[in-house]
Formats: C-alpha cells, sequence, structure tokens
C-alpha cells in the first residue's frame, strides 16, 4: 500500500509544480499584420483560467501550442494565425 500512496503523493507533487510553472510564464509577443502594422504585447500566465490562456484564445493551432508549452527562456518561434505572424518569445 506504501507504493500506491508514494505513486499517489508524487503524481500530485508533479501536478501542482505543473500547476505554478504555468502561472509564472511571460511572453513578449510581437504581432505583424504587415510592414505598417507592427504591435507588440506582454502576456503573462498569472492571470490565465489555464496554460496557453490567451494563445486559444488567438486561435493558435495546437502544434504551436505544444511547441511553447517546452519553450526554455530567451527562446522564440513564429507562428502564423490568419493572414497575420506573431513571434513569441518566452521571458520568464
Amino acid at each position: 500500500m506504501g507504493t500506491f500512496w508514494g505513486k499517489v503523493n508524487d503524481s500530485l507533487a508533479k501536478s501542482l509544480n505543473d500547476f505554478s510553472e504555468y502561472r509564472g510564464r511571460v511572453w513578449i509577443v510581437s504581432i505583424r499584420e504587415n510592414q505598417l502594422l507592427n504591435d507588440s504585447v506582454i502576456v503573462s500566465e498569472d492571470s490565465f483560467r489555464e496554460p496557453m490562456d490567451w494563445m486559444v484564445d488567438q486561435g493558435y493551432p495546437d502544434d504551436a501550442l505544444e511547441e511553447l508549452e517546452y519553450l526554455k527562456l530567451s527562446q522564440s518561434i513564429s507562428v502564423t494565425v490568419g493572414d497575420v505572424e506573431h513571434c513569441i518569445m518566452r521571458v520568464k
């Protein structure tokens, strides 16, 4: 029975760690509609209902969400949503 509770404890610890990890992430997103319309936003996951909430609302495809999930600090990717390019860098 000790093995069962050990696994439950490990699973709970991992879930809590994952939850606190996503809560602290911060992204800088550069949105380029065309050569004249560029905008940048800072996205903090502290206020998200779930991981990648803002990205889901923007219509990011599932493969981009998965790639963002494993992005390390200072790494970036580009995602095209409709005709708009989003360049995302993880800063925290």
